[in-house]
């Protein structure tokens, strides 16, 4: 076994090498930067959370978690609708602000179709609602 301070094991790990057979350093565990537990991590040692330090002005904002709402109601979804919602909420934050619109007929046939075309029928329909849109607004004015 090869021992290794956390520094050593952090830049092997950084240019490319793997951690199999090394120990860290005792004294170099006791208090690991964020950063650099998440770099062994992936190298194949985990630091025990109370090891790990971090300082807050390190930590970046990322809207996707920081914005996120939680609640305490319990939310009965199949795996399915919960895949669906994961994939609706990724389109959404990259395209921007996203409007829902159910087309479901309640046919099977047709919402095959329609989960099929999806993309077909999104070309087809954003110039008619933002045509829609537009008139309604003239019509107010």
């Amino acid at each position: 076994m090869e021992v290794l301070t956390v520094k050593e094991a952090v830049q092997r790990v950084n240019s490319g090498g793997n951690l199999e057979g090394v120990v860290l350093d005792e004294s170099t565990i006791k208090q690991v930067n964020v950063r650099d537990a998440m770099v062994l991590s992936r190298g194949g040692i985990v630091i025990p959370e109370q090891n790990i330090y971090y300082k807050d002005e390190e930590i970046e904002y990322d809207e996707d978690i920081d914005e996120l709402v939680i609640t305490s109601g319990i939310v009965k979804l199949s795996w399915e609708e919960k895949a669906k919602r994961a994939e609706e909420h990724g389109e959404r934050s990259k395209e921007g602000k996203e409007a829902m619109i159910d087309l479901s007929t309640k046919e099977p046939e047709i919402d095959d179709w329609i989960a099929k075309n999806k993309k077909k029928l999104e070309t087809l329909l954003k110039p008619i609602v933002i045509n829609l849109f537009n008139a309604e607004k003239a019509i107010r004015d």
